[in-house]
């Protein structure tokens, strides 16, 4: 059962569309799908996939971050973007300065409540990305991405009960078990040996702190 939303929000997906062909699509509808369920929209995964592969045969070839937004009345809105590339990694990530609370249901769901991570992401415009942590102390994601550590030869990403979106690729490397779930805490950034960053439209980011 949902908990009570007074806010009027939209579902959002954003995926990567190369040359016609949408990486993780199958991932993406689930997880929409999902928090459709928990918020009660009422939207058919076939309309989702039916939108998402019209709107593909309508671009033109390269690669785009298509946007998905669906309203609680089943509404389909898409937009793209061309995927501009990264400059030379490891890219520069900055640690948040205050936590995010762990029960935040808005960070389980991707939607267009995104205040928390704007707030955050806000705070240090000149990195590449945002690094969150909750109130015990435990890191959960990046603004858009979710984290992986390299730590005694184990590739670690914090655990969901932290309070974090899963991710569509890190789902994926979670079932090929090139990664695990762990808590994660703040205290482990000191120790790691790699960071990334990590995502379904830029796949996977070497990151470090500045």
């Amino acid at each position: 059962m949902a908990q009570h939303v007074s806010e009027d929000f939209a579902l959002l997906e954003t995926l990567r569309l190369h040359d016609g062909a949408y990486t993780l699509l199958a991932r993406h509808v689930q997880r929409l799908m999902r928090s459709a369920r928990y918020f009660q929209f009422m939207v058919a995964a076939s309309a989702v996939t039916a939108a998402l592969h019209a709107y593909a045969q309508a671009l033109p070839a390269g690669c785009w971050r298509v946007r998905l937004l669906v309203s609680r009345a089943g509404r389909v809105r898409l937009e793209h973007h061309p995927v501009a590339p990264l400059p030379p990694q490891p890219l520069t990530v900055a640690l948040a300065g205050s936590p995010v609370a762990s029960d935040d249901m808005f960070l389980a769901h991707k939607t267009t409540q995104r205040a928390v991570y704007a707030a955050h992401r806000a705070e240090h415009p000149a990195v590449f990305e945002v690094l969150l942590w909750n109130e015990r102390g435990e890191l959960t994601e990046f603004t858009t991405g979710n984290l992986v550590v390299e730590l005694d030869g184990a590739w670690l990403t914090p655990a969901c009960a932290s309070g974090l979106l899963p991710g569509t690729l890190r789902a994926e490397l979670l079932e090929q078990g090139t990664i695990r779930e762990a808590v994660l805490p703040c205290t482990v950034l000191a120790q790691a040996a790699r960071l990334w960053f990590i995502n379904s439209v830029r796949g996977q980011v070497e990151v470090r702190l500045g």
